[in-house]
C-alpha cells in the first residue's frame, strides 16, 4: 500500500470549512451498519499534545453532519495524556483522528466507495487544492495493488525482549499486592502491562497483520491506524468502550482470562473454573462495583445530582428510578465471553442520553475502564505511572470513530505498534488483585500477546 499523502489540518477556531462526500446522500438505515472500513489519505485530521478536551471533541464533531453517515473521524486517544511520550508514539500526539479522503465501507447489505474533501479559503487551502490532492491519492491507490495472506504471517522471530523483565514484573506485582493488602491505601486493583519487542527476519506489513487478526477476531474489534511517516497501531480488541446510536449508548467491561480448551468438554470445564474462581470473582466484583460507580456518574451527567442517588439493586440489575423517557441499566451478572484463544468474564451497561452533547462526558467517564487501569482510578493510574517503565501510548486508550448520528469505540488492548524496520512492539496487560500470582499473570501476558506473531 502506498503511504498516504501528508494530512491537512484546519484550525478549530477558523470559519467552518466546506465538506463534501460522495456518500453524503442518505441511505436506508438498515444498510448503514459498518462491518469494516478502509480509508487512505486525509481530508482533515486532528492531533493534539494536551489531553483530549471538550473543545477538541467539538472541533471534530462540526465536520460530522447527522445527514452524512459515511463521514466519520477515525482515530485513538492516549491511555494517559499526562505521561511522557516515547519517540515511537510522538506522531500520534495525545489524540489522533482523521477523516479519510478515500474510504471503502463494507456494510451489512452492500458496499460503498466514498470520497471526502475539505477546503477553507481563509487558510489558503482552496477547493482546487483539495481536488488535486484527492486525485493524487486516487492515483496512488490505483497503482498499488495489495496481496494479503489471510491466514499466517510469513516471518520468523529473530529476537525477543520484554519490558519489564520477568524479575522486574514480579517485583512490581509484589509491590502492588502489598499496597492492595495494606490499610494505608485504597487501591484494590491495578492493571500492569508489558511491552515486548520482537525483531523479525522480514518487515511486517500492517495490512497483512490486520488480515491475520481478522481470522482471530471473532467477537472483537480489529483496527489499524497509521499517521504519515509513523508506525502503525494495530490491534484486535475484545472490549467495547461504548457504542452510541443517536441517544442510545452501551458499554462493556471484561475481567479474568483463561485459555480456550482443545475439546468442547475441556473448554466447558475451563469456563466453569473461570466462573467459580475466587480470585477471578474478586476481580469481577471490582469491575461490577466500578460499573455501579460509573452508572452513578453517568446518572449525574444525564439527570443531575438528585437523580444519582435513586438506585435500586434487584436480582442483579441496577435501575435508575423516577425516569420517564431516559433509562440507565447495568447487567453485572457473570457471563462468559469466548474468543478464539481466550475467554473472559463480562458485564454490560446500557443508557439513553438526554442529548448527544453528553457523549464527551460519557467518554471521559468510561475511560479508563477498570479492565485496563484499576480501582480507584486515580490511585491505579498513579501506580502505573510510578512502576511501568515504558510508554503505553495509545495502548489501552479509546480507539474507534465519531460520526454525526453514531459513534463507536473499543478499548485499545491486544495491540501492537509496527515500525518501519523489522521491529514490532506488542502490548498486553493483566489485572492485579488480592490473590494474584505474578507467574500466572506473566503466562497470561504471553497468551494475550500470542495472536500477533504466532504462525
Amino acid at each position: 500500500m502506498a503511504p498516504p499523502p501528508p494530512p491537512r489540518t484546519l484550525s478549530p477556531s477558523s470559519p467552518s470549512p466546506s465538506l463534501r462526500s460522495s456518500g453524503c446522500r442518505p441511505l436506508p438505515s438498515a444498510r448503514l451498519r459498518p462491518v469494516s472500513v478502509a480509508g487512505v489519505g486525509s481530508a482533515v485530521f486532528f492531533r493534539g499534545t494536551e489531553p483530549f478536551s471538550l473543545r477538541d471533541w467539538r472541533a471534530i464533531k462540526r465536520f460530522l453532519p447527522r445527514d452524512c453517515p459515511l463521514i466519520r473521524a477515525y482515530g485513538a486517544i492516549r491511555f494517559d495524556a499526562t505521561s511522557d511520550y516515547s519517540v515511537e508514539w510522538e506522531e500520534f500526539g495525545s489524540f489522533y483522528f482523521i477523516v479519510p479522503q478515500v474510504e471503502y465501507n463494507e456494510l451489512e447489505e452492500s458496499s460503498v466507495l466514498a470520497t471526502t474533501i475539505a477546503w477553507d479559503d481563509s487558510l489558503s487551502w482552496t477547493w482546487q487544492n483539495a481536488v488535486k490532492e484527492l486525485q493524487s491519492t486516487l492515483q496512488k491507490i490505483s497503482s498499488s495493488p495489495i496481496k494479503v495472506n489471510n491466514s499466517t504471517l510469513q516471518t520468523t522471530i529473530v529476537k525477543l525482549n520484554h519490558v519489564p523483565t520477568k524479575a522486574s514484573w514480579d517485583l512490581a506485582v509484589t509491590k502492588a499486592l502489598q499496597m492492595i493488602k495494606g490499610k494505608q491505601r485504597e487501591l484494590v486493583k491495578v492493571v500492569l502491562a508489558r511491552c515486548s519487542r520482537y525483531i523479525t527476519d522480514t518487515c511486517i506489513d500492517p495490512v497483512e497483520l490486520l488480515a491475520c487478526l481478522k481470522v482471530e477476531g471473532q467477537n472483537a474489534y480489529q483496527f489499524c491506524i497509521q499517521p504519515p511517516d509513523a508506525p502503525a497501531f494495530v490491534g484486535n480488541s475484545p472490549e467495547q468502550l461504548f457504542h452510541r446510536k443517536y441517544l442510545n449508548i452501551s458499554s462493556e467491561a471484561l475481567a479474568g482470562t483463561r485459555a480456550r480448551g482443545k475439546t468442547r468438554a475441556d473448554d466447558f470445564q475451563i469456563g466453569q473454573d473461570l466462573l467459580l474462581s475466587s480470585k477471578e470473582d474478586n476481580e469481577f466484583t471490582i469491575v461490577r462495583d466500578s460499573i455501579e460507580k460509573k452508572l452513578e456518574a453517568i446518572a449525574r451527567i444525564l439527570f443531575g445530582e438528585n437523580m444519582a442517588s435513586a438506585v435500586l439493586f434487584n436480582q442483579g440489575i441496577y435501575y435508575i428510578l423516577q425516569m420517564i423517557c431516559d433509562d440507565v441499566v447495568v447487567h453485572p451478572s457473570k457471563a462468559l465471553r469466548k474468543l478464539p484463544r481466550v475467554q473472559h468474564l463480562s458485564a454490560q451497561l446500557a443508557a439513553r442520553m438526554r442529548n448527544e452533547d453528553d457523549e464527551f462526558d460519557i467518554l471521559n467517564t468510561l475511560h479508563p475502564s477498570p479492565a485496563v487501569c484499576g480501582l480507584p482510578t486515580e490511585e491505579a493510574r498513579q501506580f502505573i505511572q510510578d512502576y511501568e517503565i515504558f510508554d503505553r501510548g495509545m495502548y489501552a486508550g479509546p480507539v474507534g470513530w465519531f460520526g454525526g448520528a453514531e459513534s463507536e469505540f473499543a478499548v485499545g488492548i491486544r495491540s501492537a505498534l509496527l515500525g518501519k524496520g523489522h521491529s514490532t512492539l506488542v502490548y498486553a496487560g493483566a489485572g492485579i488483585v488480592e490473590g494474584t500470582n505474578p507467574s500466572f499473570e506473566w503466562d497470561e501476558l504471553d497468551l494475550k500477546a500470542s495472536q500477533h506473531l504466532d504462525g
